[in-house]
């Protein structure tokens, strides 16, 4: 296992947050910092849908952060770690 892992990828927000929440699920990552590549449309919709995704698929305790940083409005990036 790692301590970090890190993702910033061009792929669909589903796909992403479902990666990361296996390497975190399964034990391979403690911490992660990631981007979500949002859609031109419903954006605040998709980042709901994976987060939750992301919590779901992930099935442990652990603490999210989610920030849409000023410069870029096209992605949201998310810090997460597995609760001790």
């Amino acid at each position: 296992p790692v301590d970090w892992m890190v993702c910033d990828m061009v792929e669909q927000p589903s796909r992403i947050a479902a990666l990361v929440a296996r390497w975190l699920g399964e034990g391979h990552a403690r911490h992660s910092v990631f981007n979500l590549k949002l859609p031109m449309k419903k954006r605040w919709q998709e980042t709901a849908l994976c987060l939750e995704l992301f919590e779901a698929q992930c099935g442990k305790p652990m603490r999210i952060r989610a920030k849409q940083l000023y410069h870029d409005r096209e992605e949201i990036t998310v810090f997460a770690r597995l609760d001790k």
